[in-house]
């Protein structure tokens, strides 16, 4: 009942007053050490391992810029942080200078008023969720933990508690995801914005359960949209995104893909070739994988013919082994399938239309289900060896790995508690999937990140997404290697 329950408490919990959603008092960043007082349901050991982190103001700022005269030192102001390095947990006892000046009488002797009392800044790192007592490798560590190796918040509990006698409220959990989500969600806009701005997209869909709170009935199917965009064959560029709607109507595409005008790739769904009617902006090309497999599926009755089909769309598959093990450009992918692949696409055409009217075949059978499957998308399907084309891939497979990992995690946590909640989970599947893609420790990337966001320029928000950032690390790896040599 626990897993059952897992999705629908996660919405349910963030709405109503007194939920644990809201975080009580003693949970907020300006509350001192000794007001703090234990929650009921989020419970942390007085023996944690301790670090003090003491935070003075900057040396320009303990001057006054008006009399010139040294700010002095009050007090320390303290707030309590939890933090998570991988192993353990730790309480962080944040002490921040407090300062000030006490101005001198006037001429006629009378007291002047105190400047203003000035605080040191709480550090970024701790401030990811204002007035949230968790620090950001307690965060990072959560995310990854769901949306990258699968573990629903109530199992993760189940662990703390076990583990460090530690127990965070499920519920405090997810609500600590939604606020993540917010910061998150600026670089989720930015990774959109990339992507559509490319030339090249794969996109798919995913069926997911929704069970929604404020609807009467069953679970609903719903749906995780991706689009993705391969990697250069040379290396570089790439990325994937994730969109939640309950739909799979051609509108949430349409809405998904904006205002993108170039190739789409796809697999045979039929909203696909709306979406290049209405818009002409598209060039649809489709996956030799999915018809491979229907011809594969076809091969206990299909016979002889079958297997002859799927032999000559291992030649296509071989030209492209071959492309890659060359480490061949967009150019030269071009000008070898114009040599090896063509030739192979003319026989699967001309056998095509010759089976598709003979009488073993019938359009009912699996071989002529497939057969029909085939000619009906062959445009689409030979395009990608037509000049011009070399950048585009002979099958969206690609998208297709994206997609797995929430395959995986529905298995665990079953579905969708909000339609709310879905689009949050899309934002960091999105997040998880391009750090994997861009082969960098999602959790190194978070801790490191998600405390620059707010304060990072609004136009230089593109310069935080994994692969910019992984860019900027192997750059400054390479000047402190030189640097040492």
């Amino acid at each position: 009942m626990q897993l059952l329950l897992e999705g629908f408490e996660q919405d349910a919990a963030l709405s109503g007053p007194g939920s644990a959603g809201e975080e009580s008092p003693e949970f907020m960043e300006e509350t001192p050490l000794k007001k703090s007082h234990p929650s009921k349901r989020t419970v942390f050991p007085a023996d944690l391992p301790e670090r003090i982190i003491e935070i003075d103001l900057p040396e320009d700022e303990r001057t006054c810029p008006v009399t010139g005269a040294v700010r002095a030192f009050i007090r320390w102001e303290e707030t309590i942080k939890i933090n998570f390095v991988p192993g353990y947990f730790e309480r962080l006892i944040i002490r921040r200078a407090v300062r000030a000046v006490k101005m001198p009488a006037d001429a006629a002797g009378n007291l002047l008023p105190e400047s203003p009392v000035i605080t040191a800044e709480m550090p970024a790192e701790y401030r990811v969720i204002p007035g949230a007592i968790a620090a950001a490798g307690l965060l990072a560590w959560l995310i990854v933990s769901k949306y990258c190796d699968h573990l629903p918040f109530y199992r993760q509990q189940q662990i703390f508690k076990r583990q460090h006698q530690v127990n965070i409220d499920r519920n405090m959990m997810c609500h600590w995801m939604k606020r993540c989500c917010v910061v998150l969600g600026i670089l989720y806009e930015a990774m959109r914005a990339e992507l559509l701005s490319g030339n090249y997209l794969q996109i798919d869909e995913t069926f997911i359960k929704l069970l929604d709170p404020d609807a009467k009935g069953k679970a609903k199917q719903s749906h995780f949209w991706v689009i993705r965009r391969p990697p250069e064959p040379s290396g570089g560029g790439g990325g994937v995104l994730f969109h939640f709607d309950p739909g799979r109507n051609h509108e949430v595409a349409l809405e998904l893909l904006g205002d993108y005008e170039g190739p789409l790739q796809c697999d045979g769904y039929k909203v696909y070739p709306v979406i290049d009617r209405k818009t002409g902006r598209v060039t649809l090309f489709f996956c030799w994988a999915h018809v491979r497999r229907k011809f594969v599926e076809s091969l206990e009755f299909g016979g002889p013919a079958a297997a002859w089909y799927v032999a000559e769309i291992q030649r296509l598959y071989r030209v492209e082994n071959q492309a890659r093990e060359s480490g061949l450009d967009a150019s030269g992918r071009e000008r070898l399938r114009e040599v090896l692949s063509r030739p192979v696409l003319a026989r699967i055409k001309a056998r095509l239309d010759r089976d598709r009217g003979n009488e073993l075949f019938l359009p009912a059978s699996s071989l002529g289900k497939a057969i029909n499957y085939t000619l009906e998308r062959w445009s689409g399907l030979e395009r990608y060896a037509e000049s011009g084309w070399g950048h585009i891939e002979i099958d969206n497979n690609g998208i297709e790995n994206a997609i797995r990992p929430t395959a995986v995690g529905k298995k665990n946590w079953l579905f969708i508690g909000h339609p709310k909640a879905g689009q949050r989970s899309a934002i960091l599947y999105t997040i998880i999937e391009n750090c994997r893609l861009c082969g960098i420790n999602p959790l190194e990337y978070l801790c490191d990140v998600m405390p620059k966001i707010m304060d990072h320029p609004a136009g230089r928000v593109a310069e935080l997404l994994p692969r910019q950032w992984k860019a900027a690390r192997d750059a400054d790896a390479q000047d402190a290697k030189a640097e040492a040599a």
